[in-house]
């Protein structure tokens, strides 16, 4: 049996098949990439190979890399399996200095495509004491992983049959050694609240599937791509709903599907958005949005729009200039062999889109910057088996 999931948990699972057919053609990430069309000062070369789904990417203040794999498909109902995984790779190195199990499971809309992978999504690290074991504690160091899914969408969704107990959950990671800690479940507070606000969104709710994570040092925010909201995960692990990220209802119809939380030099939150199906399958591209949100908001106060233009974004970050970093899946569309780019745009004029990898980054998962100004894409992010791995891109 394969799970059949609504809106937020097929953001990746619709289509697939055609997906898998794309990624094949490409020869993903280490085989046959196609040409660079990025400007001659752009240099993108590889750091990391045969990752599983490698999504959310992060540094932390002592230059740390921490990567997250979604994991294989497995067999068996929901395609369970317990080959996700969290790493931490000290700056340059390929080996990781730990590595943290967790669970994976599949999704697919149709029973004849192959399955997408499910599990560790978005990753945040923020502080400089991530050496120094903290015992959970923060201590100068926090590093958070959120897991897509939630317990009782699963359950709904396979009567019953399977159980994922860290499905929509926040954990904490110690800096130092791995050691986990279950901060909060998410996933099933999110799917709670749309299923007591459906007129929200009639034909999809309840729903939920946590997919980016923000780890500020005011608090922890969480983009819940299912639910459409914004929340911010309190201490006693219950949370805030900051915003409700709203769906376009005119001609065409646009699911929002928000997948990333950046901050902002002005302190407030950044949100960007998939739009998945209206942006590839039915009026092309450049129909994803950011969102500016205010931290100490309360749904239903409403964000505002601070961009537009882009391709379903599945990532996000803002640099040390101040400028917004968005990575887009699917930009250059199906026809791009391969698809997938990187978009740079300066805080102060958010209509200037500038695209620095098209052509080298293969269905990008994540972004981050790192130690050395240069910015560290996942790519193959939704790629069959362990095809996916890590760019580096630096503008000279």
């Amino acid at each position: 049996m394969r799970l059949h999931f609504k809106k937020g948990e097929r953001m990746f699972a619709r289509k697939f098949g055609l997906l898998t057919l794309v990624m094949s053609l490409c020869g993903v990430v280490f085989g046959s990439v196609a040409p660079a069309l990025a400007a001659p000062t752009v240099t993108i070369t590889p750091v990391l190979g045969n990752l599983a789904a490698p999504r959310g990417i992060a540094f932390d203040g002592q230059g740390s890399m921490y990567l997250s794999q979604s994991g294989l498909a497995g067999a068996g109902e929901a395609g369970l399996t317990h080959t996700g995984l969290v790493s931490k790779y000290a700056f340059g190195q390929t080996t990781p200095a730990w590595s943290v199990g967790f669970n994976s499971l599949y999704a697919t809309e149709d029973p004849s495509a192959p399955p997408d992978v499910l599990g560790p999504e978005g990753i945040s690290a923020v502080g400089n004491g991530c050496m120094k074991q903290s015992q959970g504690q923060r201590n100068g160091c926090q590093v958070q992983m959120i897991m897509s899914e939630s317990t009782p969408g699963i359950l709904g969704a396979t009567g019953g049959a399977v159980n994922d107990p860290q499905a929509g959950h926040l954990f904490r990671l110690d800096g130092a050694s791995g050691a986990v800690t279950d901060l909060a479940d998410v996933g099933s507070q999110q799917y709670a609240f749309t299923a007591a606000n459906t007129d929200l969104f009639p034909s999809d709710f309840p729903d939920s599937n946590p997919y980016g994570v923000l780890v500020t040092r005011q608090g922890t925010y969480v983009a819940d791509a299912g639910a459409n909201t914004i929340s911010e995960v309190m201490r006693d692990g219950t949370t805030r709903i900051i915003a409700y990220i709203p769906n376009e209802t005119g001609v065409p119809f646009r699911d929002a599907t928000p997948t990333c939380i950046a901050q902002g030099p002005d302190g407030f939150l950044y949100v960007g958005t998939l739009h998945f199906v209206s942006n590839l399958f039915v009026f092309g591209g450049d129909r994803s949005d950011v969102w500016r949100v205010n931290p100490n908001a309360n749904f239903p106060d409403a964000p505002q729009l601070w961009a537009s233009g882009l391709t379903t974004v599945t990532a996000c970050t803002f640099d040390r200039a101040g400028n917004f970093w968005a990575t887009e899946m699917f930009q250059g569309g199906f026809d791009a062999t391969p698809p997938g780019d990187v978009v740079e745009i300066p805080f102060a004029n958010p209509t200037q889109h500038t695209r620095l990898g098209f052509g080298q980054l293969p269905v990008p998962g994540g972004i981050a910057q790192g130690p050395d100004g240069a910015m560290y894409v996942t790519v193959g992010s939704s790629a069959p088996g362990a095809s996916g791995g890590v760019m580096r891109l630096s503008v000279n």
